[in-house]
């Protein structure tokens, strides 16, 4: 079977609070291949049957000058490669009140919808849409998706620190170039959770450097609570630190609809 939601390439799912990490400190990556190192990050992934958590994202532009959003997240599975997810932002008042939502199923396309409350319509997003910015950050709507783990071949290229913990550092290049054409991934050899990742264009230029670090075991649950996206060619970042993150409190269905999309938090 096929899966989907790597921990290494959704990065939407990074970003929105449900790296759930199960805690692996006694694991050994001894003898493993590059794709066992990736596929074990995976499979450490999802945990929870459903994840809840505040969210504040802070926009960074190439001066320095930031903007802070305030957001609340949703995400609940269905099954082992199905999970679907909505976030809600809720400041400031320029985009208060939008939505986006998210349903991923391993033997289909992921589903995409914003909602735009000055427009008070529900978009679906195209799959020529999926290169756009993602609400105005350094994420695109092809970030805030799943991706199978089995598309991309890996390599092992060395050993080395990052965020103050040794890591696997693998390449994973894609067997078919959509949006990145290479992705180079340090993930921690204590627990297995990715630490950093470097993104290339399609033209094979540098493009983007995402780190994942403040670490905390929350409900037996390793997540790294502050994570940042910077990109390289513009100088800006996208940052987000989760709060109150909380694990297994029975979601309801009827939050992840277009519905509930135009209802708010």
């Amino acid at each position: 079977m096929r899966s989907r939601g790597s921990v290494v390439f959704s990065l939407g799912v990074l970003f929105s609070f449900a790296c759930v990490l199960l805690t692996a400190s006694s694991s050994q990556g001894a003898g493993m291949s590059a794709y066992d190192i990736v596929k074990k990050s995976e499979d450490l992934l999802d945990q929870a049957k459903d994840s809840q958590a505040s969210m504040v994202m802070t926009l960074v532009n190439d001066k320095g000058q930031k903007r802070e959003r305030t957001i609340t997240a949703y995400v609940k599975k269905y099954g082992k490669d199905a999970s679907k997810s909505i976030m809600f932002f809720n400041s400031p008042a320029d985009v208060k009140g939008t939505s986006f939502l998210v349903w991923t199923d391993e033997k289909k396309e992921d589903k995409q919808w914003l909602y735009l409350p000055a427009l008070q319509r529900v978009r679906q997003i195209s799959a020529s849409g999926k290169g756009e910015s993602f609400m105005g950050t350094e994420l695109t709507f092809y970030d805030m998706g799943s991706h199978d783990v089995d598309d991309y071949t890996y390599t092992l290229l060395k050993e080395e620190p990052a965020e103050g913990e040794m890591c696997y550092v693998i390449q994973a290049l894609p067997k078919k170039v959509e949006f990145y054409s290479k992705a180079v991934i340090w993930i921690r050899k204590g627990n297995f959770i990715p630490a950093k990742i470097d993104l290339y264009d399609k033209k094979g230029e540098y493009e983007k450097q995402g780190r994942f670090s403040a670490v905390k075991n929350i409900q037996n649950i390793n997540t790294p609570t502050h994570n940042e996206m910077h990109n390289v060619k513009n100088g800006r970042t996208t940052i987000i630190d989760l709060k109150n993150n909380a694990y297994d409190k029975g979601l309801k269905d009827d939050i992840f609809t277009e519905r509930y999309m135009k209802r708010g938090n």
